[in-house]
C-alpha cells in the first residue's frame, strides 16, 4: 500500500495510508486531509489512486508544487515530495521500498575482464520478472555483482572465465532462505549459470541472458 508522510518543517507530523480512490487535502475539515494553513485553499488537492497514484491540484489559489514545479496533475513515484502550502508529503510507494530494501544491486569498482586473451567473453544481463523492476534488465558489466538485504549478502553473481555462476553468501543456512536457480535452492558451492535460467533472490525473480 501506498502512503504519504506528512511533515513540517522538517519534522514528521503524520503519515496517511492511501487507501481510497481519491483523498482530498485542504484546510476545511471535510477533507480526508486537514492542514490548520491559511496559505493552502479549503479544498486544495487530491491524491487519485488509479492503475497508478496521482496529485491533482483543484484550483488552489497557490497552487500545489511536486518536487519543486508546480503541477495541474502529474503521477507520482516513490520519494515524490509534494508541497502544499508549508506542509510537505513525500510518497512513499511500499512495494517500491520493500523491493529497494530487499534486493541491494552493487559492483566492484573494476570491469570484468575475460580470461581468454582471443575470444572475448559473453556479456551477462538479468532480466527482472517480478517486482517493481519487472521487464527492467540490468548488465552484468562488473566481475560481480552482489544481491542482498541491508547488512546479509544473499548471492552473488560473478564471472568466471566466460561464464558466469551464483554463490549464496554466509548467513544462508536452509534451503527455504537460499537463492534458487529454476526453483532449485542452492545452498552449497558456486552454481553455473546457463542462459534462460530463473534465478531468485530475496523473493525477486529474474532472468538470466548472454549476449
Amino acid at each position: 500500500m501506498a502512503k504519504l508522510i506528512l511533515t513540517l518543517d522538517g519534522a514528521v507530523v503524520r503519515e496517511y495510508p492511501i487507501d481510497k480512490t481519491r483523498m482530498t487535502i485542504g484546510r476545511k475539515p471535510e477533507n480526508d486531509v486537514q492542514l490548520n494553513d491559511a496559505t493552502v485553499s479549503g479544498v486544495h488537492a487530491a491524491i487519485l489512486l488509479l492503475q497508478r497514484a496521482y496529485v491533482e491540484d483543484l484550483g488552489s489559489t497557490n497552487g500545489t508544487q511536486l518536487n519543486g514545479s508546480k503541477v495541474q496533475k502529474r503521477m507520482l513515484t516513490h520519494g515524490d515530495v509534494i508541497r502544499i502550502g508549508r506542509h510537505e508529503f513525500e510518497f512513499v510507494d511500499q512495494q517500491t521500498q520493500d523491493f529497494e530494501k530487499t534486493v541491494i544491486l552493487s559492483g566492484d569498482t573494476a570491469p570484468a575482464q575475460p580470461v581468454s586473451a582471443g575470444k572475448p567473453a559473453a556479456n551477462g544481463r538479468v532480466v527482472f520478472l517480478t517486482g517493481p523492476k519487472a521487464g527492467e534488465r540490468m548488465e552484468l558489466n562488473r566481475s560481480h555483482t552482489t544481491f542482498g538485504k541491508p547488512g546479509v549478502q544473499v548471492a552473488v553473481i560473478a564471472r568466471r572465465g566466460e561464464g558466469f555462476v551464483l554463490t549464496p553468501m554466509g548467513g544462508v543456512g536452509k534451503s527455504g532462505d537460499a537463492p534458487r536457480v529454476n526453483d532449485k535452492p542452492v545452498t552449497g558451492s558456486s552454481r553455473a549459470l546457463q542462459p534462460g535460467d530463473i534465478v531468485e533472490i530475496a523473493g525477486t525473480r529474474m532472468r538470466f541472458t548472454v549476449k
